[in-house]
């Protein structure tokens, strides 16, 4: 097959962009990891409504993070929300809203020991699975013992250790009396 000289100038014109273009898969910047200073855990029963804080104002490394050890009335049955804040900001920047936003992205986990019972997620994603922002439990017979409080990010909710999947984006233990 020849191919006329008038028509080469053309056939490069037509196939030198394809060659010499990449496709660009940056769809925007990164969705950057915000810092999360401070958890905050809101018991709601018995009439009253406490709420106990873990506080890391520098992030990971640095100075140790601050918990307050909650305290808890026995056979008493309570609701839990918790909220995520970077304090580092002034204002503070409720990180809660963005975690609700990107409610299939985001799992909240929480691990129990002793006298504390684990909560029960009440709350669910926008794909109808656990998020945990909102949970509920009654605690049993005085005693002493743990909560950890987990917020992972892209956690996979359809394995049976979504809490073991996933990034964490904040962690805390709180100390837990039951009187």
């Amino acid at each position: 097959m020849k191919i006329n000289a008038l028509k080469l100038p053309l056939l490069a014109m037509l196939v030198l962009p394809f060659l010499s273009c990449e496709k660009d898969d940056d769809n925007g910047p990164d969705n950057e990891q915000e810092l999360i200073t401070t958890i905050a855990l809101k018991f709601t029963g018995s009439g009253q409504t406490v709420t106990f804080t873990a506080v890391d104002k520098d992030g990971d490394g640095g100075s140790a993070p601050v918990i307050q050890n909650i305290n808890l009335k026995a056979n008493t049955d309570y609701t839990l929300s918790v909220s995520f804040l970077d304090e580092s900001k002034s204002p503070s920047e409720d990180i809660t809203t963005e975690v609700k936003a990107e409610s299939n992205d985001h799992l909240i986990c929480y691990a129990a020991t002793g006298a504390m019972v684990s909560p029960q997620s009440s709350d669910k994603d926008a794909a109808g699975k656990t998020l945990g922002l909102e949970s509920a439990f009654k605690t049993g017979a005085s005693g002493a013992g743990t909560l950890k409080v987990t917020l992972k990010h892209e956690a996979d909710k359809s394995n049976a250790n979504a809490c073991g999947t996933g990034e964490t984006d904040a962690e805390a233990t709180f100390n837990v009396t039951v009187q």
